[in-house]
């Protein structure tokens, strides 16, 4: 086992700014899903009552989901944007890496390859590293 320790910064990319999208993201997401509801919801409003207006309120309707769903994609970019930029490691992926910074580095390849869900465990699994590998606290 190598008891190397990070980098200042590579404390701050892949430990600290990891965490902070992850946070980002399930945020971003939940949020669209939830406006994404709502417009759906919102929907049958505008048929039912037969108004005058209901074109409009299914328009505004449709323009909610559209917007939920645009806000989900942007929070999908900014993480796959994220985890997909080459940072450079004091030992370059070699023998000298810390034991932390490989099972980060191998965290961010499972939710590079997995969806949402390997997204969302990935903040559990950040917070657990601090007691496992003697991080600083997550903010």
């Amino acid at each position: 086992m190598n008891t190397t320790s990070p980098t200042e910064a590579e404390l701050q990319f892949f430990y600290f700014g990891l965490y902070k999208i992850l946070k980002r993201y399930r945020f971003a997401t939940i949020l669209g899903w939830l406006i994404v509801f709502i417009g759906a919801g919102s929907t049958p409003l505008g048929w039912e009552f037969g108004r005058p207006h209901g074109l409009i309120d299914v328009a505004l309707s449709m323009g909610t989901i559209a917007a939920g769903l645009m806000l989900v994609q942007q929070s999908v970019s900014f993480l796959d944007a994220y985890i997909n930029v080459p940072f450079p490691t004091s030992s370059n992926g070699g023998w000298g890496q810390s034991a932390a910074l490989s099972e980060i580095t191998q965290l961010m390849k499972d939710i590079d390859e997995g969806g949402w869900q390997e997204a969302y465990a990935a903040i559990g699994i950040l917070r657990r590293m601090e007691a496992k590998h003697g991080l600083p606290a997550l903010r």
